[in-house]
């Protein structure tokens, strides 16, 4: 199974600054589409894992931006899965248009139960480590 997942995003006008510029924290909402992309790529449906009661709370995110995108613009987004532990796992991602490298960034996830308290990985995410 592939470590990295790509996954394309054409920026709406909605997604833009005053100055025409994607405004930052849109980044945030494109590293979840590329998450997401990789979980279904892998088989793994968020949802039952709601429905079976463990959540995967972002914990940490960070981003750098290197590239201005505009409004119709196509980025292309990859998530790759860096590290999977007992409880915790993260992405890094990957924005570009073409060979621009617009943004990059990470995410850390630690999965929890209805209360919130940390729980292990269940075994559709623990194994994605593995691959």
């Amino acid at each position: 199974m592939p470590r990295t997942v790509e996954t394309s995003i054409r920026v709406r006008y909605a997604e833009t600054d005053a100055q025409g510029v994607v405004y930052h924290s849109n980044y945030l909402i494109y590293f979840e589409v590329a998450r997401g992309a990789f979980l279904h790529a892998h088989d793994v449906a968020y949802a039952d894992l709601e429905a079976a009661g463990t959540f995967a709370v972002v914990v940490e995110a960070r981003a750098r931006y290197a590239a201005p995108a505009r409004y119709d613009d196509v980025l292309t987004v990859s998530a790759t899965l860096s590290e999977v532990r007992n409880r915790s796992f993260t992405f890094h991602y990957a924005v570009r248009r073409g060979e621009t490298l617009v943004a990059e960034g990470q995410t850390a996830h630690v999965c929890v139960d209805r209360a919130g308290k940390p729980v292990r990985l269940p075994p559709e995410l623990a194994t994605l480590g593995t691959d």
